[in-house]
């Protein structure tokens, strides 16, 4: 995945909004402004196709759910975080997937839907380059370390050998996680990926 970490990084130094202090980042600011491509609502498109959002075909904007969308300000923090990272991981088909599809090949978003169904045989890949481009967008890893560096001296001395606590690791994601606005399992799942604090 060194190849999405390095965009990402490339995206960091480009846009201030994606600056590592800067967390939660505002990925809808980012998407509307300073990338100029539309939100689109969509009526229905979760029960329709299954998904919250879904980049256009030619990469002019992203379609969200509509019932997402009216969250995109001032819904539910959970429903929020759960949003902002559907949108950085359309973000990601954005920027790492533009050569796969061909918006001379779709005239419909169905036709758009049944090829993302499978990316060209791509999918897998495709997506597991999206979350995990996603997740390190939304928890730089340079500040998930630091705050474990600052909760490791005390929870050594309160909890000898804490790394082998699964509990006191799922308790660390959920206090930290809203400081990037995002939910304890992507804060799991990066402590992982990341190797600040891998599950035992």
């Amino acid at each position: 995945m060194e190849h999405v970490w390095t965009k990402i990084e490339e995206l960091r130094a480009e846009f201030d909004l994606l600056k590592t202090d800067r967390t939660p980042i505002d990925v809808f600011t980012f998407l509307e402004v300073d990338l100029g491509l539309d939100a689109i609502p969509f009526d229905d498109l979760a029960i329709k196709y299954r998904v919250e959002a879904a980049i256009k075909a030619d990469f002019s904007g992203i379609y969200l759910d509509a019932e997402q969308y009216t969250l995109m300000e001032n819904g539910p923090e959970w429903k929020l975080s759960r949003l902002r990272f559907t949108v950085a991981h359309e973000l990601a088909h954005y920027f790492l997937h533009k050569d796969l599809p061909q918006s001379s090949n779709f005239s419909s978003l169905p036709d758009f839907a049944r090829w993302t169904a499978n990316y060209g045989g791509r999918k897998y890949a495709a997506e597991q380059e999206a979350n995990e481009f996603a997740g390190r967008l939304l928890v730089p890893e340079t500040r998930l370390a630091a705050l474990f560096d600052d909760f490791a001296p005390q929870a050594e001395r309160l909890v000898p050998n804490f790394m082998q606590s699964g509990p006191l690791r799922d308790k660390f994601a959920e206090k930290i996680a809203p400081r990037f606005g995002v939910n304890s399992q992507v804060i799991a799942v990066r402590l992982d990926r990341d190797g600040v604090w891998s599950a035992a």
